[in-house]
């Protein structure tokens, strides 16, 4: 009986955790581990509700990358990350994820939104400052070349 009990009660918990948010099957085990409950239950849980529908990994990770894109500015390794955060599995992640052509117009939109605050640096120091930027957002090298000569429009990279 108390096993039924306890079930019931992490469903419960289960369910009001996804009232404010979508959530990956891992994160919902992860957060009744931390409210008592055996990893078991947690598991039985993830089951139930990945069953019904109340939580689908790749659908989640869908919306993480729309978010991570358009109002994180990240690049692929970023939005990567992001993910691995919010407990996506790896395989759905890297097939959710796409290659580094698709973060090429978020690189672009990056450089235009930074270049205001930038005016009246030399050119060079801009880009240099740009190029690091981008590279902590977790874009890669060669997208980060393409966005900075789009806007620039010039051979010269980031040469010291």
């Amino acid at each position: 009986m108390k096993r039924v009990d306890d079930y019931q009660k992490a469903l419960q918990y289960a369910f009001l955790l996804l009232r404010y948010r979508d959530r990956s099957e891992n994160e919902i085990i992860q957060r009744l581990k931390k409210k008592g409950f055996s990893e078991d239950t947690g598991r039985e849980v993830g089951i139930y509700l990945k069953d019904r529908g109340f939580i689908d990994d790749t659908r989640f990770a869908e919306s993480l990358k729309k978010t991570a894109v358009e109002q994180k500015h990240l690049g692929r390794s970023g939005v990567l990350h992001y993910m691995l955060m919010r407990g996506i599995p790896r395989e759905i992640i890297e097939r959710v994820a796409g290659d580094d052509d698709d973060y090429q117009e978020a690189a672009r939109a990056f450089v235009d939104k930074k270049m205001g605050k930038l005016r009246g640096l030399e050119p060079r120091e801009i880009k240099r400052r740009l190029w690091a930027a981008l590279a902590r957002k977790g874009f890669s090298a060669a997208v980060i070349a393409r966005a900075l000569k789009s806007h620039f429009d010039s051979e010269e990279m980031y040469q010291e």
